[in-house]
């Protein structure tokens, strides 16, 4: 049987990656999927491909950065299915600006060139521009979707919500300290909202990935991809399929009494 049959998705991040992965896994088992993604043509790609396998999805072009956009796309969801039942949230950017990156490779050469050791120089050089794309899109946009999401779902008397953070949340990231802090900030989010929520039967958890392969993390520098794998058990990066696996478990009637959990599916990067 379908688990998740009959329920209705909002898939943030809906358009690549660990997101379409999770719209695909959602709507394979029986959810009605929007999905929502800033990249219209993606989002749209890949409701397409949900409507070709047999499912049922919406494409919503939506920032999640902009609360009235967010808001837009609830509205609708409610407006065309009539209620929330899951929301995932996936949206996300993982990229340093192009003056921070060439920073970071450059001290990372001048280190293995003999240079010694000193700081990567990133958090000293981050505008406040940088700092706050980050976290609109990471934490702003988690919250935006989550408050959205519960209207319905307090009144509705049930719910499930899985929000992705990081490995770079439990133990932070080099080079990357607005990454690490979104991420951070989402997990303490979602302790502190299944805390809230749990009254109503409204179940609230985290995924914290380590490193899987998306167009995200394609561009990762070569060094900093092969010192993660080379700490990892598993010897691999991670699929976004393996995400989605935790991510339908957890919004599904199988994880019935987990609530306020980080879940880290890493390889063991970390134990």
């Amino acid at each position: 049987m379908a688990r998740l049959a009959g329920r209705v998705a909002v898939v943030t991040g809906g358009g690549s990656g660990i997101g379409a992965a999770i719209a695909r896994r959602f709507a394979a088992e029986g959810a009605r999927v929007a999905v929502a993604d800033v990249d219209a043509d993606g989002a749209s790609r890949v409701a397409a491909e949900i409507a070709d396998a047999g499912g049922t999805a919406l494409a919503v072009p939506t920032d999640v950065a902009d609360s009235a956009q967010v808001d837009r796309l609830f509205a609708r969801v409610v407006s065309e299915w009539q209620t929330v039942d899951i929301l995932s949230n996936n949206a996300g950017i993982g990229e340093l600006s192009p003056t921070l990156r060439a920073h970071v490779d450059e001290a990372v050469a001048d280190m293995l060139g003999g240079g010694g050791r000193h700081s990567l120089g990133v958090t000293s050089r981050m505008d406040d521009a940088e700092w706050g794309r980050m976290l609109a899109i990471h934490l702003s946009g988690t919250f935006y979707c989550t408050r959205a999401a519960l209207r319905t779902m307090e009144a509705r008397g049930s719910g499930a919500i899985v929000n992705m953070a990081s490995v770079a949340g439990l133990a932070g990231i080099p080079g990357s300290p607005h990454y690490g802090a979104a991420k951070a900030g989402i997990i303490g989010f979602t302790k502190s909202v299944a805390l809230e929520v749990g009254g109503s039967e409204i179940r609230v958890n985290a995924i914290a990935p380590g490193l899987i392969d998306t167009p995200m993390t394609a561009d990762a520098p070569p060094l900093i991809r092969q010192m993660i794998l080379m700490r990892t058990p598993l010897g691999r990066s991670g699929r976004p399929e393996e995400i989605a696996d935790v991510a339908l478990f957890l919004v599904s009637d199988d994880a019935s009494f987990v609530t306020g959990q980080v879940v880290s599916p890493n390889g063991g990067l970390l134990t």
